[in-house]
């Protein structure tokens, strides 16, 4: 496996500062090369290298800014990507194909997952898996890496927190700068 990149780098640092802003201070507990080499083993796939770097940096993240998987053992199996993969696969319909692995969730039954059947260079897509359609399903493209994911889902949720200069005015005052835009 290849060192961090320096996009990597970068996007982390951008993770944990978003913690900030929530007034919270991430509490981290970095994964070790042997156990995302048993949760591999355990879902019969490989992990793209950014998720491996994440794990190993960060591992179950208990207060961050988003939920993503572990790969760490614990005893809450919520956040366990082993087995929420397995229990997945096996009770839920639809079933999540094994190609799939899911690492994150909407919190309404829907999941992120790594679309392990393309992987190129280290890497490969992410897409949304919708609990409510069909097995034969196309899952909706989500980001083209895990680190695409992270960064965009990040600055998201930072735009989202920021708002927008029309959020602070007042109703009258919105009401007449979008009809002052108009004569513009």
């Amino acid at each position: 496996m290849r060192q961090p990149t320096e996009r990597y780098g970068e996007v982390a640092r951008l993770f944990r500062e978003s913690a900030a802003p929530e007034g919270k201070t991430l509490a981290v507990d970095p994964a070790t090369v042997e156990e995302l080499a048993a949760a591999e083993a355990a879902l019969g796939c490989r992990f793209p290298e950014s998720y491996h770097w994440f794990q190993l940096e960060f591992g179950q993240v208990s207060t961050g800014p988003l939920d993503i998987y572990t790969v760490r053992k614990l005893e809450e199996p919520a956040v366990n990507i082993v087995g929420i993969n397995l229990e997945e696969r096996r009770d839920a319909h639809p079933a999540l194909p094994e190609h799939l692995i899911a690492f994150s969730d909407s919190g309404g039954g829907d999941f992120c997952c790594f679309d392990t059947s393309a992987f190129k260079d280290g890497e490969c897509p992410i897409v949304w898996w919708d609990h409510e359609l069909d097995d034969d399903q196309i899952p909706e493209a989500a980001g083209v890496s895990f680190l695409d994911w992270l960064e965009a889902e990040l600055r998201e949720r930072a735009a989202e927190e920021k708002g927008s200069l029309l959020d602070s005015l007042g109703y009258v005052h919105q009401a007449w700068l979008t009809e002052w835009l108009k004569k513009k």
